[in-house]
């Protein structure tokens, strides 16, 4: 994965900071996260849909054939984002969403994978906001264990910040210390979902 110093203006950092304004927001208002999605969700799927994405509106989205609650999905072109249940013709890319990795993950993700996979033939994307490089339960391609299985981390962290990842100020303070890159992946995301 390669590496470039992040900067204020970088896409990837102003979701890092618009994260924790949008967590800051649920958490005032007890917006419940089922509602339109937990804060890192809402973000990512803002910036898809500003690129231009077909991508579900909706968080706890399905395919026909299955009860697995998904994160998002890209669709084909012409269908209804706004739906909460899809016909397998109608998803191109089923979509997993994490700030972080918290546990092993990767076991949980690449069965919910395994099962859709045997529903239609999918393409399969996780989305990683920021993850400490080498962290032990760090989401990888090598732990899903399957080549159709993409992971996007997107802003490598030496570190996880003293206050958090929902801290604005913890977020500005690693970005002074240099203690981020971006990783490229977001662009290489953008790539993959429009194939």
């Amino acid at each position: 994965m390669s590496s470039l110093p992040i900067k204020r203006e970088d896409e990837e950092f102003q979701m890092l900071l618009e994260v924790a304004e949008e967590y800051s927001k649920q958490k005032s208002e007890d917006t419940p996260q089922n509602k339109s999605g937990n804060s890192t969700e809402i973000v990512i799927r803002k910036h898809l849909l500003r690129k231009g994405f077909n991508i579900t509106l909706n968080p706890n989205v399905k395919i026909q054939g299955s009860n697995l609650r998904n994160d998002s999905f890209s669709l084909k072109p012409n269908i209804n984002p706004n739906k909460l249940v899809y016909a397998p013709n109608e998803v191109n890319t089923v979509i997993e969403i994490k700030n972080n990795a918290v546990g092993n993950q990767s076991r949980k993700i690449k069965e919910n994978f395994d099962e859709l996979g045997r529903i239609g033939n999918f393409r399969f994307a996780v989305i990683v906001l920021s993850e400490r490089k080498g962290y032990t339960h760090e989401i990888t391609e090598e732990k899903l264990q399957n080549k159709k299985y993409r992971v996007f981390t997107l802003v490598s962290r030496k570190k996880y910040p003293i206050g958090g990842l929902y801290c604005k100020e913890a977020i500005i303070e690693m970005l002074e210390n240099n203690e981020m890159t971006k990783t490229g992946k977001w662009e290489e995301l953008s790539a993959y979902l429009q194939k």
